[in-house]
């Protein structure tokens, strides 16, 4: 009985390590404000669906990237930190080994494409009117008549549609190294963030 009651013991202490070591994903959410039946007449397609996310008309998009460079509610949350009043890019630490998760809660797809420095996506329209006219190699393919294809799917360029949720990588791996990375919408290159993965501190 004693061996039973010491077993016990040891199993529930070791399930209660696992709950603790057990990392909580951290959330990067995607949000955007289409109206569906604006923005779907302009593209002649679907790219934007129903849902509580917003309600802005395409032209007023088109208006407000026009002369702002960005669209504010298309962004990853948030866009910027205006803490003390200094606007800065948003930036997400993690320590090494943590996993993250990626929800998309807007209406249209969006990328969480990793790349070497920031710069356009593979929608030409776009880049020009948020000033990135050169788009990102991790984003877009030149094509030879010099339309942009965009690049495969990986785990440093993730496709998340409207209204669902991914796992995204675990920092300190190969997809989101040690140090800091930059992270953007392929098809709002305006949509930006820096993610710092600080080492794992070993107990001396």
């Amino acid at each position: 009985m004693r061996w039973l009651a010491s077993g016990i013991g040891v199993a529930l202490l070791v399930g209660c390590l696992a709950t603790v070591n057990a990392q909580t994903p951290k959330t990067i959410t995607m949000r955007d404000a289409c109206d569906p039946d604006s923005f779907n007449m302009a593209a002649g397609s679907t790219i934007c669906i129903a849902g509580h996310h917003g309600t802005t008309l395409f032209d007023d998009f088109i208006t407000e990237l026009t002369k702002d460079k960005i669209a504010g509610a298309w962004r990853f949350n948030p866009l910027v930190n205006a803490t003390e009043g200094h606007f800065h890019l948003a930036r997400l630490d993690l320590k090494e080994g943590e996993p993250i998760t990626i929800y998309n809660a807007g209406g249209e797809t969006h990328t969480f494409t990793r790349v070497e420095r920031f710069a356009g996506g593979f929608i030409a329209p776009l880049n020009g009117l948020s000033g990135n006219p050169d788009p990102a190699p991790e984003c877009a393919k030149v094509l030879p008549d010099s339309t942009l294809a965009q690049q495969d799917e990986s785990d440093t360029n993730q496709f998340v549609e409207a209204g669902t949720t991914e796992a995204g990588p675990t920092a300190g791996t190969s997809a989101l190294p040690l140090g800091v990375s930059h992270w953007e919408c392929c098809i709002h290159p305006w949509m930006r963030i820096n993610i710092v993965v600080h080492e794992h501190e070993h107990a001396p």
